[in-house]
């Protein structure tokens, strides 16, 4: 699908998104907790239903309802093998792996689209660390797992983000034997205080050191919850810099004190010149004079950096966005990605040595740009058409469905111009 976004004033007051970090969470907390979990406002992104799914395939019941979730927990042990699959979902691929590994019988798990040339061969070594077993495609989908995982010491590196030890975090509290994981060059560690949190209000306790070490007691038992899950500020970073580029935005529904990484683009968006207004809930936005360059690091929230590409290409003057490492494995190579989009649209952006995208910002012309089906690089392009010379067609548009499948719908309420085509 192609959609054309129209230069237009982004105006008006909206709902944020649910977020699709903590659905996933939460939705395998309650697969864990026997008895019956509530999850109030969950999310309905492709990564969200593809780990409904799953947690179903592994024995919950849900009761789907109009705003919330009802999840019988309780994984089930009957079936001799497992095919679990996770679609384009690496959360959910790298969340459900060690789970499965607690089990006796043998699991596949599979994906699809890019996931397929993301890496998953950390899981070998330590799920092997942990007393279980694990096989891999030459580091890549399909893994094969066996256990049930026994505990222990383990060691893992952290250096391709958080999401291995998240999963890892979740399966050990059921071991029979306590655990300790020592963690080193661990990336995203906000990510991990998500994981924490989500597990201490199902009753699972876990501590560690600087992030270095994680102590797990086992033989933990997971309790019901009832869970509201707060917005995303992912796909919200893509509105408030909306409403910074060429408009006024007002999101509902963001916690100001939230433990999700991507809460740094107000901080972005300081730098850059940019008030933003917080209040009981929300969070107003609106352009200033003149955006300044800035100079950020993304390293923990790699997230951002498509959001504040699209800032910087507005920006007086250069910009730096740190932490470029982080961004080869995501559903593009988005570094790639966000320089050659940039260049179609008549901005000069480039790595540079120090692990920086440095974006010389100007006045971005109209065109075309690929989102290489990546939903964020889709998003993106949709943005950097508010104040653009020309209207920008983006293909492949339909990506925006893995996390936020109403943003077209959104921008349109927003006061955007969009227009899809076959």
């Amino acid at each position: 699908m192609k959609t054309r976004v129209h230069p237009s004033r982004m105006e008006g007051k909206v709902q944020a998104p649910p977020s699709k970090s903590y659905t996933q969470r939460a939705l395998l907390a309650a697969l864990l907790a026997r008895g019956q979990s509530e999850l109030i406002h969950p999310g309905s992104s492709d990564d969200e239903m593809k780990m409904a799914g799953v947690i179903r395939h592994l024995g919950a019941e849900i009761g789907f309802r109009q705003d919330r979730w009802i999840i019988d927990g309780g994984m089930g042990t009957s079936r001799a093998t497992r095919e679990l699959y996770t679609g384009e979902s690496g959360l959910g691929t790298r969340l459900v792996t060690p789970v499965a590994a607690m089990l006796e019988q043998t699991t596949t798990i599979s994906g699809s689209g890019s996931l397929n040339n993301r890496p998953m061969k950390a899981f070998e070594d330590i799920i092997r660390q942990a007393g279980g077993t694990c096989t891999t495609n030459n580091g890549l989908l399909p893994l094969v797992v066996k256990g049930p995982l026994r505990g222990g010491t383990m060691r893992l590196d952290g250096s391709t983000g958080s999401q291995f030890l998240s999963g890892l975090l979740f399966a050990l509290p059921l071991a029979r034997n306590d655990s300790k994981i020592v963690a080193t060059n661990l990336k995203s560690t906000p990510y991990i205080d998500m994981t924490l949190e989500v597990l201490k209000h199902f009753g699972i306790e876990i501590h560690h050191h600087r992030y270095e070490t994680f102590e797990i007691p086992g033989r933990q038992t997971y309790r019901p919850a009832c869970v509201t899950i707060e917005g995303d500020w992912s796909n919200a970073a893509f509105l408030l810099t909306g409403g910074a580029i060429h408009g006024r935005v007002t999101l509902y529904g963001l916690d100001a004190n939230s433990r999700q990484a991507d809460r740094r683009i107000l901080e972005a968006l300081e730098m850059a010149g940019i008030s933003c207004h917080t209040g009981q809930g929300n969070i107003s936005v609106s352009t200033p004079p003149s955006i300044k360059g800035f100079h950020f690091d993304a390293t923990h929230c790699p997230d951002l950096f498509p959001p504040l590409a699209t800032l910087a290409a507005y920006a007086t003057g250069n910009s730096s966005i740190r932490g470029v490492h982080r961004l080869e494995h995501k559903e593009s190579n988005r570094a790639w990605a966000l320089t050659q989009g940039l260049k179609n649209i008549g901005i000069q952006a480039y790595p540079d040595s120090k692990d920086r995208l440095i974006i010389h910002g100007g006045t971005p012309q109209g065109g075309t740009l690929d989102s290489f089906n990546d939903h964020r690089i889709a998003m993106a392009a949709a943005i950097m058409a508010l104040k653009a010379r020309a209207p920008i067609d983006i293909l492949q548009s339909q990506a925006v469905k893995k996390s936020f499948p109403s943003f077209f719908e959104i921008l349109q309420q927003l006061h955007v111009q969009t227009q899809e085509t076959p």
